[in-house]
């Protein structure tokens, strides 16, 4: 199944009175680039994180958020670094003494010294965090996989009806090449028998120079290409697992071979149906973009 390499999803949870968010944001990128804003006690399962979140996303710029957000009745704790706030107390007395300086050290001054206390966060249950790596995050991507498939299957549905299209003019390609050589012959013998009415057209001379046209204007190798490239698209899209590089370069090679048939097609028939294939070649190749 062909998957989109742009989606969303959004989990949010409790687990033992502990609020639980995950977000994931996925965006088309060259390769699979993991960026992670996760709480301090999850700082060191970062390595594991990005292990999840591979086994779901191949390809890709993923953010993932993982949040605890604060509950209005929670008890924080203030904590005071009793050593730090002794050795402050002894360096202003001295500083005191050394300078003669007025006053007392107090508390309030002691007080506004914001390098003594601190607010240390709440503990977090290890159940939590085992709930979250083993449950909640796999929940996310399961669902963010399901988001990304559904946008998968849209684009799918829009680059068939383009690649039905290429098809189509390829085939009336193939159906007017052989033409275009009859057409030349003709031309050239009526502009021949114009310009020499009182002398015979030299058969062989004729013939060679229709030889020579039609060996210029030869795309039989390219049409055959072509047509090994679309039904390698076809099974690609079938296939849908991970195509997005393959597709992208099919497209350069088709595009390859539809400019040299209308180089070398030397007819304005074939000329104006390359130009409608590579239109549809280059909304196919903004397509193909966002496919993992």
């Amino acid at each position: 199944m062909i998957t989109s390499m742009t989606g969303y999803s959004r989990k949010d949870c409790t687990i033992d009175g502990h609020r639980v968010r995950v977000e994931i944001r996925t965006v088309n990128h060259r390769f699979c680039e993991i960026t992670t804003h996760v709480p301090h006690m999850l700082a060191e399962h970062e390595a594991k994180i990005k292990r999840i979140i591979g086994q779901h996303v191949a390809r890709g710029k993923v953010d993932v958020s993982i949040a605890l957000p604060k509950e209005a009745a929670q008890t924080q704790t203030l904590a005071i670094d009793h050593d730090v706030a002794r050795r402050y107390v002894d360096a202003l007395k001295k500083l005191q003494r050394d300078l003669k300086l007025p006053g007392e050290v107090s508390i309030e001054l002691v007080a506004g010294l914001r390098e003594l206390t601190t607010i240390p966060p709440p503990e977090t249950p290890s159940k939590v965090i085992t709930e979250i790596l083993a449950k909640i995050l796999p929940n996310a991507l399961d669902e963010l996989q399901i988001m990304r498939q559904r946008e998968g299957r849209a684009l799918a549905r829009d680059i068939k009806g383009h690649i039905k299209d290429i098809t189509r003019d390829v085939a009336a390609i193939r159906r007017h090449a052989p033409r275009v050589v009859e057409f030349y012959k003709d031309r050239l013998h009526s502009k021949i028998q114009h310009l020499m009415k009182e002398h015979p057209v030299d058969d062989a001379r004729l013939s060679q120079e229709i030889a020579l046209f039609a060996t210029r204007c030869d795309i039989s190798e390219e049409l055959a290409r072509t047509a090994s490239h679309l039904d390698q698209w076809k099974t690609l899209m079938e296939a849908g697992t991970e195509v997005g590089k393959t597709l992208n370069f099919l497209v350069q090679e088709l595009h390859r071979e539809i400019n040299t048939m209308g180089t070398k097609g030397n007819d304005v028939e074939i000329a104006q149906r390359t130009v409608a294939i590579k239109a549809s070649l280059e909304k196919v190749r903004e397509q193909i973009q966002n496919i993992e």
